[in-house]
This record gives C-alpha cells, sequence and structure tokens, in this order.
C-alpha cells in the first residue's frame, strides 16, 4: 500500500499561540511539502493547540504508527523526522531553519530523492 511504501513521516508539532509555528507553517506548506510530493516521506501535523486537536491529531499519527515517537516532545514550531519502519525519531528540526536546510535535512534522514 502507499502507506507501507513510506519511509520517513515527518511530523510537524505545531500550536495557535506559537509564533514559530505561525510564522513558518505558510513556509512548509508552500515551498517544503511540494518538493517530497512524490517521495517517500509523508507528513503529518501534530496540533498541540488544544486537547481536542490533540487528540484529533492522534488519530493519524496512531495510523501511522508514530505517535509514540512523538508523544513526550510538547514543543512547538518542530519537524520530527520519524523511521516509518520501526516509529523511532531520527531528527527534530526547527521549523525556522531556512528552506534549503529543511530540505537537505529531510532528504539526508529519509534517504530517498524525487522520484
Amino acid at each position: 500500500s502507499a502507506q507501507n511504501s513510506k519511509k520517513v513521516i515527518a511530523v510537524i508539532n505545531k500550536a495557535d499561540w506559537c509564533h514559530v509555528c505561525q510564522t513558518n507553517g505558510e513556509k512548509i506548506m508552500k515551498e517544503v511539502i511540494p518538493v517530497f510530493n512524490e517521495s517517500n516521506v509523508q507528513f503529518l501535523m501534530n496540533d498541540l493547540t488544544s486537547d481536542a486537536t490533540k487528540a484529533d491529531s492522534k488519530m493519524g499519527l496512531d495510523k501511522a504508527k508514530v505517535y509514540e515517537a512523538v508523544k513526550k516532545i510538547n514543543e512547538t514550531g518542530l519537524l520530527l523526522l520519524i523511521d516509518a519502519e520501526t516509529g523511532k525519531l531520527l531528527e527534530k528540526i526547527s521549523v525556522a531553519e531556512p528552506v534549503e536546510r529543511l530540505i537537505k535535512t529531510i532528504k539526508k534522514s529519509s534517504m530517498v530523492e524525487k522520484m
């Protein structure tokens, strides 16, 4: 399945009250995620804004089998790279990093190139 073909799950930890999330979320959506559109990297959101949105996020994280890797990380403004096979945290990256560095780090951690 498409889910099983993913090598890395990139989880974006965000919250409405997080300044870094607000200023960099659009950058991630418009400039980083499209680069990996045809790759083995899947992006998920972990919204820490409230208990309700955190619970909503948990469903998707559980389905991707990466919830255990992120449940104790309450910092926002992070991109968490998780091995899709083992569920292990590979990398914590600040979303405030320049786009080029984010892309390079994701590619390095995931060992995938755009198909």
